[in-house]
């Protein structure tokens, strides 16, 4: 879950980065600020990938080296990774403390990522202490809106859920897994026409996204027919 945040978090370290609230989309972001990491992060980011329980010794070896933020920060995505996600939750919360860690940009980041490790406990209340600590940092935020929406949909709180989406969405912050979100708050309140146009918007992003498919369902069998028109997927 975490993997797609890491270049763009930690390269903000050592880079001057724009506030959040005009930060560019996630995954331009992470682009750009790859070539700028720690030759040593990006080694223990792939070892993770190539072998998780190796890599996640090694990661508490730099860790225990003095390895500073972006050495916790990879032992906390291999915790994630690991099935631990409360223990990569409080990492994350305690890097975003730390001197080292960065700008009100940064911290703010780490404190959303905790948030979403807290989701996946299904630990929402402290899901949502760590969000209000980023928002605290930076509360104009598009980018965090997205994970607050998550937050909101975990608490069923349904209207503030599909607010919070639709100002990421508004902010240039999007996805289908936030569409799918958006549409089921609306499927749950009753708004069944505006649960469709997110059914189609997540569709037109992945086609075979299954939560998208499963709320199309859902709509269908409340009278919504949904067509959606893309490019099938290419063949590898």
């Amino acid at each position: 879950m975490l993997l797609s945040f890491l270049a763009a978090v930690m390269a903000a370290q050592s880079a001057g980065q724009p506030s959040v609230s005009q930060a560019p989309a996630p995954s331009s972001s992470a682009a750009s600020a790859q070539e700028r990491l720690d030759p040593r992060y990006v080694d223990c980011v792939e070892f993770l990938k190539a072998d998780l329980e190796l890599g996640r010794i090694a990661a508490q070896q730099w860790v225990d080296e003095g390895g500073g933020a972006p050495a916790r920060h990879c032992l906390a995505i291999a915790d994630l990774e690991a099935g631990f996600p409360k223990l990569a939750a409080l990492r994350l919360e305690e890097i975003a403390q730390r001197k080292d860690a960065g700008d009100d940009y940064v911290r703010a980041r780490l404190y959303s990522q905790a948030a979403e490790a807290w989701l996946e406990a299904e630990e929402t209340g402290h899901a949502e202490a760590a969000l209000e600590k980023a928002l605290a940092l930076v509360p104009d935020s598009a980018e965090l809106h997205l994970t607050a929406g998550k937050v909101y949909a975990a608490q069923e709180r349904w209207q503030d859920a599909i607010e919070a989406i639709t100002a990421a969405e508004e902010g240039g912050f999007a996805s289908a897994e936030t569409y799918v979100i958006r549409g089921r708050a609306r499927y749950v309140l009753g708004a069944y026409e505006r649960a469709a146009d997110d059914v189609v918007a997540a569709l037109s992003i992945d086609p075979v996204n299954v939560d998208a498919l499963v709320l199309r369902g859902d709509l269908a069998r409340r009278g919504m027919t949904i067509d959606v028109y893309y490019d099938p997927p290419e063949k590898k």
